[in-house]
């Protein structure tokens, strides 16, 4: 990798970090990790109604439009990809109307009895209701959100440009109108037009970047690596988490469910922006990290769960935990030697009436809620 750019993202990293501290709850530094293990459990109950019963309906929520490919403007070449559509439908794609109408994973099928029943968990602590007026600190995560490709199609939803690594404008781009992006040995290329070997997308507006089938808030970075394309998306932590939670669960799962994987995620990905994967990105968007997939995987219970348990995570001894999860009892012992959260578990407590506190309490043993507070 070109060491000139390293040296670029480091300093650009250390300048935009360096003035910042991290602390949960009021004064506590995030300083270490810990993984779960056996004690007592976390904070109690919030004495409110829960809605632990499965929404029957998932849908968009409102703020998101209905987004079709950009309109490619420049011819692309047959590298194995299939090429963007022609024409944008005059229909507007609607949502998921029914369980049988969501695309699901393994992880997101409808939970089965967990192979263990969980006893009630003894409780402690205080209530992590959201104060009035708290915000979540606008923390910034680094998702790569493409690897080792030989082209990229790319566009945006609002008026947008092509920025150098030192924000300056080298071209707009129309919305609605794709461009492809491929390598080359001094940069990248995009038709007829040379460009330096990394640059950013920026939307207007909170406007939304696409690249190659999907949709994504923020913008993203297109690194020329040799003969490859590297793309990361840079969105706000909580906006990334509506994606993951929705990539994660299925939508139609229970509420305190949702919000117990919102929270387990805010807590992973933390973790990864203090400890990043690469240089170039905090964590990647595959079942390796967490799940994202964009505004595709964005639903309205998604939305409620982040919101609900805003800036919310998981604590030991000053440090943020590294929430592991997965799918079933079984994954979890079998991946992460016990410790972490089952999805399908997290199912049926929230289906007996456990709030997502008393769910992350028997999970993540130890541990208590935190909430990020950023100091400078």
């Amino acid at each position: 990798m070109n060491l000139k750019f390293n040296r670029l993202a480091l300093s650009k990293f250390l300048r935009d970090w360096g003035v910042l501290v991290f602390s949960v709850a009021t004064f506590t530094p995030l300083l270490v990790t810990y993984l779960a293990g056996s004690g007592t459990r976390i904070t109690e109950t919030q004495n409110q109604p829960q809605q632990n019963s499965p929404r029957k309906e998932a849908v968009l929520p409102d703020k998101n439009p209905s987004l079709s490919p950009p309109i490619p403007i420049t011819e692309a070449k047959d590298k194995g990809r299939s090429q963007m559509a022609a024409l944008i439908p005059t229909k507007t794609k609607s949502a998921p109307a029914s369980l049988t109408s969501v695309k699901t994973t393994t992880k997101n099928t409808a939970p089965p009895t967990p192979v263990k029943t969980a006893p009630k968990p003894r409780t402690h602590g205080q209530k992590m209701a959201v104060p009035v007026g708290y915000t979540p600190p606008p923390l910034e995560i680094r998702v790569a959100i493409e690897q080792d490709i030989n082209t990229a199609s790319v566009g945006v939803s609002t008026p947008g440009s092509i920025l150098d690594a030192n924000g300056r404008v080298l071209q707009s781009i129309a919305p609605n109108e794709g461009v492809w992006l491929n390598p080359t040995a001094g940069g990248l290329s995009m038709g007829n037009t040379s460009l330096p070997q990394m640059i950013f997308i920026q939307p207007q507006n909170n406007g939304l970047v696409y690249v190659n089938d999907r949709w994504y808030r923020g913008k993203v970075l297109v690194i020329s690596q040799g003969s490859s394309l590297l793309v990361v998306n840079y969105v706000n932590l909580e906006d990334y988490l509506y994606s993951v939670v929705g990539s994660e669960m299925h939508p139609t799962a229970p509420t305190e469910a949702l919000k117990a994987q919102a929270i387990a995620a805010r807590s992973y990905a933390l973790v990864h922006i203090i400890r990043p994967a690469s240089p170039w990105f905090n964590l990647g968007n595959t079942q390796r990290w967490q799940v994202y997939k964009g505004i595709q995987s964005e639903y309205n219970t998604g939305h409620h769960a982040v919101n609900e348990t805003a800036g919310q995570i998981l604590s030991y001894r000053g440090g943020v935990v590294e929430s592991l999860y997965a799918a079933t009892d079984e994954i979890v012992s079998w991946a992460h030697g016990g410790k972490g959260m089952s999805q399908t578990g997290a199912y049926d407590l929230a289906n007996q009436g456990y709030d997502y506190q008393r769910i992350l309490g028997y999970y993540y043993p130890e541990v208590s809620l935190a909430r990020l507070v950023l100091q400078r």
